[in-house]
């Protein structure tokens, strides 16, 4: 099967570099306080990047990759200005109750729950990301720090899997559209389950909400059976999303390269990895389109 998109690339040129390190974030300021307002600038080269990146997400692709030359930049500073620079296109929000709005995505022992996967090497498991939020992040962004060999990110859009899933039967575009119990892993206060529909029609096509551990899950804590609908349905989805990543398209997250995509869209998942002499480091932002930064 062909590729269906191809991911546009941008590259931060070192002037813009600079530009971006202007608002310095010292090293140990807390993951939940990092600043949210918007990065003002009058750089020409930073604003036509974010009008480039801004249109790759919301285009055909549904995301687009970014680099900046880590010769010479700490991992503060990259971290740093691709924060600065993801400020000017989204409001960062937390990504778990616990207030982090950067988060390392790193293989730690005995991760916890909601945290299965970004601490983990695991691969497949192909998702959205902030489904036990209180709102679904319209944006997520994922940048390396270290060498990378493996573990390469993959992007696959809701609208072609919808597709494929109706020629294999309609009803299951139907189940999967009704609003079914996800664990939020005590995310939300007070609350246990959100009741979601994986699958949401709207003018611009469909939006998409998944983690299946959570949905099984919450039938769990729910005390209730999934109906065999839902997981033929689920099963049948899983199984044309693998499909799928054979022929996607991989973004390696090495040092300074960064993968922005419509995370109400787009589908993610990684491919094997395994750690030897060096860790697998990547920082995660969340981010929503706010008036401010809508245009």
């Amino acid at each position: 099967m062909a590729k269906e998109f191809t991911i546009p690339e941008f590259t931060i040129p070192s002037a813009a570099t600079s530009a971006l390190l202007e608002r310095d974030i010292v090293a140990d300021t807390p993951l939940d306080n990092w600043p949210t307002e918007a990065f003002r600038t009058t750089s020409t080269e930073i604003l036509a990047l974010r009008e480039g990146i801004l249109a790759a997400i919301r285009g055909d692709a549904g995301g687009a990759v970014v680099r900046v030359a880590p010769e010479g930049l700490s991992d503060q500073d990259i971290c740093t200005l691709y924060w600065n620079f993801f400020t000017t296109l989204c409001r960062p929000v937390p990504q778990y109750s616990s207030g982090e709005l950067i988060y390392p995505v790193e293989v730690k022992a005995g991760a916890a729950e909601t945290s299965h996967y970004s601490n983990s090497n695991k691969t497949g498991n192909y998702h959205t990301d902030g489904t036990l939020l209180p709102q679904l992040p319209d944006v997520a962004f994922l940048f390396g720090l270290s060498a990378a060999t493996g573990g390469e990110t993959l992007l696959m859009d809701v609208n072609s899997l919808v597709q494929q899933l109706t020629q294999i039967n309609p009803a299951h575009v139907a189940e999967l559209s009704q609003p079914v119990p996800f664990d939020v892993k005590d995310q939300m206060a007070g609350i246990k389950i959100k009741r979601q529909p994986v699958l949401t029609s709207t003018a611009n096509g469909y939006e998409l909400r998944y983690v299946r551990m959570y949905i099984e899950q919450g039938f769990a804590a729910e005390g209730t059976p999934m109906p065999p609908e839902l997981l033929a349905a689920m099963d049948d989805f899983d199984k044309i999303s693998s499909a799928a990543a054979e022929d996607a398209e991989a973004v390696l997250l090495e040092r300074g390269v960064g993968l922005l995509w419509d995370n109400r869209r787009m589908l993610h998942g990684r491919r094997p990895f395994q750690e030897s002499t060096s860790s697998r480091r990547l920082r995660r932002i969340y981010g929503v389109q706010d008036d401010e930064r809508a245009n």
